[in-house]
């Protein structure tokens, strides 16, 4: 089953959300969405392709090294401070940059587009300017 690339993003984006506010392994989070997906159709199945994963295990792995390096661009502001939303998208975006399967351009142009369907109204701002920044 083909995803279109913004649900990936969104499905990432989830899943690396559920890790910050649950403190969960990536592949603990995969593995009971697949299990709560298989008995009910309460919760959508969160399904990432090769790349995606890659992105959400890299988050994973270099959270820290992100937060720090996001801490320079975030004016009078620090990164735990910012909502859980705001700090996966911002987490996803970084871990794409690293890897470098898309083009800055098009990572930016999707964090906002997750940002200003997810996130506070204005925090779309913020994450356009801290992920140019990087």
């Amino acid at each position: 089953m083909s995803n279109s690339r913004l649900i990936q993003r969104q499905n990432a984006m989830i899943t690396v959300y559920i890790h910050l506010i649950r403190d969960m392994e990536i592949a603990e989070i995969i593995a009971d969405n697949h299990f709560v997906t298989s008995v009910s159709d309460f919760s959508p199945k969160i399904e990432l392709d090769e790349e995606l994963l890659d992105v959400v295990n890299r988050v994973s792995d270099r959270k820290e090294i992100y937060e720090r390096a996001m801490n320079q661009y975030l004016n009078k502001w620090r990164f735990d401070r910012l909502g859980y939303i705001e700090q996966a998208i911002l987490l996803v975006a970084c871990a794409e940059l690293e890897l470098g399967h898309q083009e800055k351009p098009i990572i930016i142009n999707e964090a906002v587009r997750l940002a200003k369907l997810y996130a506070e109204e204005d925090s779309y701002k913020l994450i356009n300017g801290v992920i140019d920044a990087i």
